[in-house]
């Protein structure tokens, strides 16, 4: 049975594993028990021996001062009586307390029996022999009664009673603490026989564990080393940005699998190349197609491009909108100057307009109306001008309110844009002349909500939405300059009338000046015709008296 690479890196890993499994439960079990022995020792052992050791001291002390109990002075409390008392009282059963807890952990019968059998001895025997004679020489008095000195005294003499007793408690505390010191020895052997053979385990675990990383290592390279070297020859030219030209051997183990992605890596970034060159030459509809839902880069780069199609679309955008601005400002600044220049006579100025009204927008014709209210009841829309296909049209036209487009355009007072236009409907509506364009727009020229005319513009291509606007801008300028126009026309006229009702009237003036003189020259006359007539009267008057 073939094994993959996952199955043989996991077999010999595995064994390595259990090796090394084995090899800890050996260590931590060889480290357990030297622990063990090393906290018997430290915590039961080395303990025990220093309170052996401490105990004997004791006796040892006991011994000294009881023997100096009896031949010191008559001084009831010296400071050998008070540690004697304190060695009875409080540090011996101190220290039997301690070493009683820890006797019981000794693991030694023996020992433990002749420990039982010391401090039964020196409890039982050994101090109420000593209480004794501290009982008995507890005052003065008792150290002069030759009684009481005499039946105390061999108790505390050499050889005596409580000397020997005592020379044998201190010979069996020495074997004890013989005993103890050798318990001490043999377990720090045992420790070190321990670590030895712990070591001699480690050395061995070491060279079966190296041994078996050699085999699964030459295993490994055996079965991995060819393929991975080929692929890691085509990462370094990868890594350089060399794409290679040829592909690996795809195989059925994980090898064989990294093989076969890393010619899919390949191809992808060959494709990625391809794209970016298309982006870079600005072919936004080159088709990438991603690995995956998941592929990160391959989205990426579709993001990328709407990215960069959009930017591109947005500049394109910004430079026509530039462009848009740029050119309405510059027709406005053309206009404004020629109403500037112009502003003295409607029919140059109706010219001038239309004319470059016509270029500017790359239309074929145009003509303007003017509104002629002279007859107030009945106003009429008057073509002062008209321009087409680069010549002037001299044209006199008269359009009712109302009559055609020219008409409802005034009489609605809104623009009229139209893209469908029949054949010959201009001829039949416009106010223009023998073309037929695609595209017509009129214009009402309004200021200050008064209509003072109508501009009509025809083209074989649509006008735009900024055209438009552009166009009824200027509208209303033409519209207010049309009305300042009007208005210095409208004065001209008034002044020269005035000028002229002035003359008729000095004329008058001087008329009636030489018929008053006429009346007056004619009332003397008849002043004196009257006189004369009076004296004829009466001369007749006189005759007719004379002649009765």
């Amino acid at each position: 049975m073939r094994l993959n690479i996952a199955a043989k890196i996991a077999l010999g890993f595995g064994l390595v594993t259990i090796a090394v499994f084995l090899n800890g439960i050996f260590m931590s079990n060889s480290l357990q028990k030297s622990q063990n022995v090393n906290e018997t020792i430290s915590n039961v052992f080395t303990p025990s021996l220093e309170l052996i050791n401490k105990m004997y001291t004791q006796i040892s002390d006991s011994r000294m001062l009881i023997k100096s109990w009896v031949h010191i002075d008559k001084i009831a409390d010296t400071p050998d009586k008070l540690k004697l008392k304190q060695l009875h009282s409080t540090d011996y059963p101190a220290l039997i307390d301690t070493l009683s807890t820890l006797s019981k952990m000794w693991n030694s019968e023996e020992l433990q029996s002749l420990f039982q059998e010391i401090n039964t001895t020196i409890k039982d025997t050994l101090f109420p022999k000593h209480q004794y004679i501290m009982s008995q020489l507890s005052t003065f008095e008792s150290y002069d009664d030759p009684f009481v000195v005499f039946e105390v005294t061999p108790m505390t003499e050499d050889g005596g009673e409580v000397m020997t007793l005592t020379e044998q408690i201190l010979n069996k505390i020495g074997d004890l603490r013989a005993q103890q010191e050798e318990l001490v020895n043999s377990g720090r052997i045992e420790m070190v026989n321990q670590f030895a053979r712990f070591r001699k385990f480690i050395f061995i675990m070491s060279i079966g564990l190296i041994l078996a990383s050699i085999i699964i290592g030459i295993i490994t390279i055996r079965s991995l080393a060819s393929p991975i070297n080929k692929t890691k020859n085509i990462l370094l030219q990868m890594s350089k940005g060399i794409l290679p030209k040829g592909k690996l051997k795809e195989g059925n183990d994980e090898v064989g699998q990294m093989s076969k992605a890393l010619n899919l890596v390949v191809q992808t970034l060959k494709d990625i190349s391809d794209f970016t060159v298309a982006i870079g030459k600005g072919n936004f509809d080159h088709e990438f197609k991603p690995l995956s839902d998941e592929d990160t880069l391959g989205h990426s780069l579709i993001e990328m491009r709407e990215e960069l199609k959009k930017a591109k679309e947005e500049e394109e955008k910004r430079q026509e909108e530039n462009q848009q601005r740029n050119w309405s400002s510059q027709g406005v600044a053309l206009f404004s100057d020629i109403l500037r220049k112009y502003n003295d006579n409607m029919e140059t100025l109706s010219y001038e307009v239309i004319s470059n009204m016509v270029r500017y927008t790359n239309s074929n014709q145009g003509g303007i109306f003017i509104v002629n209210d002279n007859d107030k009841d009945n106003p009429f829309l008057e073509m002062t001008a008209c321009y087409a296909y680069d010549r002037q049209k001299f044209l006199k036209k008269r359009i009712e309110v109302g009559e055609g487009l020219v008409g409802r355009c005034y009489q609605e007072q809104e623009k009229i844009y139209l893209t469908e236009i029949p054949q010959d409907y201009i001829k039949i509506t416009s106010g223009l002349g023998d073309n037929n364009p695609t595209c017509l727009l009129l214009i009402p020229l309004a200021y200050n909500d008064n209509i003072f005319g109508i501009l009509e513009i025809a083209s074989f291509n649509e006008y735009r939405d900024f055209e438009i606007e552009l166009i009824e801008r200027i509208g209303e300028s033409i519209a207010a300059t049309i009305s300042s126009v009007k208005a210095n026309i409208q004065t001209s006229i008034l002044l020269e009338q005035s000028q002229q009702q002035a003359e008729e009237m000095s004329s008058q003036e001087e008329e009636m000046r030489q018929n008053m003189e006429e009346l007056r020259a004619t009332q003397e006359q008849s002043s004196r015709r009257e006189e004369e007539l009076t004296h004829e009267v009466e001369a007749l008057r006189k005759r007719l008296k004379e002649m009765n």
